[in-house]
């Protein structure tokens, strides 16, 4: 049986900066479904350990924690890799993947869309789109939408999420302090 929410009722997977905390998961106390939060240092960002490209820096939010936000500097490659086991989920229920960004006030180089890419652990595309930020707003934290998938019963596979922009001309402007995942 599938269990489909509306979006006031999802609950959500982060990939976030919590230091020291590379992923985090609990159960919403509405929906009694599984969420799951992933952090920067738990995604594979390419050239994300190289200064003149990234930069990554810590910061208390009202929350008190420490919080890691990642910074593009300049680049010409997009690419941001993460996975997660499906096991860790609430079986059949609707996942969606989002990310947390802000687009800098004179941000540059984003003419092309970001490709936001899920698929499961055979390599099995589960959905691809193409997301402008040319008319996102600037210098707010806003959440990005990067697809969906649905949990199985049993289910083993990891899910594989990518968002990239390889197309080849210099970019940046971008921050984000997290990413997620929301049932």
């Amino acid at each position: 049986m599938k269990n489909s929410m509306n979006s006031r009722e999802r609950s959500v997977v982060y990939v976030l900066g919590l230091f020291p905390y590379n992923i985090k998961i609990w159960v919403d106390k509405k929906t009694g479904y599984k969420c799951m939060m992933l952090y920067p240092r738990w995604l594979d960002i390419t050239w994300g350990g190289s200064p003149p490209y990234w930069l990554w820096n810590r910061y208390k939010e009202m929350s008190k924690e420490n919080i890691e936000v990642i910074k593009l500097a300049a680049l010409c490659w997009l690419n941001v890799r993460g996975q997660f086991k499906m096991s860790e989920l609430s079986p059949e229920v609707d996942y969606e993947i989002a990310y947390i960004i802000k687009i800098k006030n004179g941000a540059s180089g984003w003419k092309l869309p970001v490709a936001p890419e899920i698929k499961n652990q055979s390599k099995e595309k589960v959905q691809k789109r193409a997301v402008s930020l040319l008319e996102k707003p600037r210098g707010d934290w806003i959440e990005l939408n990067g697809g969906s998938f649905q949990t199985k019963k049993g289910g083993t596979d990891d899910v594989l999420f990518n968002p990239y922009e390889h197309g080849g001309h210099w970019k940046k402007g971008l921050s984000s302090k997290y990413k997620m995942a929301a049932a």
